[in-house]
């Protein structure tokens, strides 16, 4: 009974869009972000950075925007003994 309600509640979530759950479960930005810090993840998602390209490979930097909140990336460019260690 417990496991066939879990697996309803899974189904639930998973129909509901990702702005929907952040609209509901907002978390309180702190202020450090604000200020320029290093955002690295295992996975490296494509972001779209403040000057308005796409991000390629090289040091993600995120912040947050005072006018709406949302965050803002921008990019180290990618130095060239990171580029011949991709290469390996």
């Amino acid at each position: 009974m417990f496991l066939e309600y879990l697996n309803r509640l899974q189904s639930f979530i998973d129909f509901v869009p990702i702005y929907l759950f952040e609209a509901i479960f907002r978390t309180k930005p702190k202020p450090t972000d604000y200020n320029w810090h290093k955002y690295g993840l295992l996975s490296r998602p494509k972001v779209r950075l403040a000057s308005g390209a796409w991000s390629t490979h090289g040091q993600l930097w995120r912040r947050r925007r005072h006018q709406d909140g949302r965050w803002e990336y921008k990019q180290d460019p990618e130095t060239m003994e990171e580029w011949e260690a991709r290469q390996w």
